[in-house]
């Protein structure tokens, strides 16, 4: 069977991590590099969760480390959710694992230079080092075939009343993106809020032998802790893994072709996205949006990946 030729573009990151985990146990996708952006902590800390990740289970796979800002505004980072290095609790194996001496930003447009093929890009932080790989090589655009994104929502933010986190940390390389032209299929958190882990499920992770398994369980634990302290919740919404959940399976998605834009002037409504289900913009419907999804499979994609 042919794979899927893929680039990572993250941010671990405890969601990232179960993302990156489906991604590595996959028959059917050709990772050709994981690329860093600040995000959920430092981008120190993010390059270095996924340098072990990598080192851990895929050491074959580049890893480059890339911008360490925003395009205009000071860093937004969320370690009262995935701790003060991106991980909780979790402790990764050390290993010898090097970063590219290149950045993301110049990886990205080698990579897509040398591929014969056209590459999709799947970005499950802020959007800058994608932004940024499009204003300096626009002519490499061409050479990708969709981006798969987690951001945005129209059901209300999880960083302000209106603005969903990956999107508010860099609303302005999100407007770049989604006026590329290239391709968009979007997991808001219209769909990724239904794709949660159960307290039951997350001790039945807990029960399967070996290192992906721990590593699954301690981000997902720690996701869910807080979410029991801030929101008196039993189970935690995995964002990030349904970009790859849907490479690997669209079928357990339903969505919707729409237009897709960011707000960057709004007062209370910066980094919100416009959604526009019901055409009311009668704007040219740039991006797929998932807005469900078949639970059940997603958790097995979950469990399958983490007996690697």
């Amino acid at each position: 069977m042919k794979k899927l030729p893929i680039i990572i573009d993250c941010d671990p990151g405890c969601d990232d991590t179960i993302a990156l985990l489906l991604a590595f146990a996959s028959e059917s996708l050709d990772i050709k590099g994981v690329t860093v952006s600040a995000g959920n902590v430092h981008i120190n800390n993010t390059t270095e969760n996924t340098r072990k990740l990598v080192g851990a289970f895929k050491p074959e796979i580049k890893v480059a480390k890339g911008c360490e800002k925003p395009l205009f505004k000071t860093i937004v980072t969320a370690p009262e959710v995935h701790g003060e290095t991106g991980l909780g609790c979790v402790v990764l194996p050390e290993t010898e694992k090097m970063i590219e001496k290149i950045n993301a930003v110049e990886f990205i447009a080698q990579t897509l230079k040398e591929s014969e093929e056209k590459i999709t890009i799947v970005i499950t932080g802020p959007m800058t080092n994608i932004a940024v790989f499009l204003m300096m090589y626009p002519e490499l655009k061409s050479k990708i075939e969709k981006f798969v994104i987690m951001g945005g929502s129209s059901i209300g933010g999880n960083v302000t009343p209106s603005a969903e986190f990956n999107i508010y940390v860099d609303a302005e390389a999100a407007d770049i993106v989604f006026k590329s032209g290239v391709e968009i299929v979007l997991c808001p958190l219209d769909v990724t809020m239904k794709a949660f882990v159960t307290e039951k499920e997350l001790k039945e992770i807990g029960e399967i032998e070996g290192l992906a398994s721990e590593v699954a369980y301690g981000a997902i634990k720690n996701a869910l802790d807080f979410y029991k302290e801030f929101y008196q919740k039993t189970e935690v919404p995995m964002h990030d893994p349904c970009t790859i959940a849907y490479l690997l399976n669209p079928n357990i998605f339903k969505g919707q072709k729409v237009f897709l834009g960011t707000e960057l002037k709004g007062e209370f409504t910066y980094g919100e996205t416009i959604i526009d289900y019901r055409n009311k913009l009668g704007k040219e419907k740039n991006a797929f949006v998932l807005n469900e999804i078949n639970r059940e499979e997603f958790i097995k994609l979950i469990k399958n990946s983490v007996k690697i």
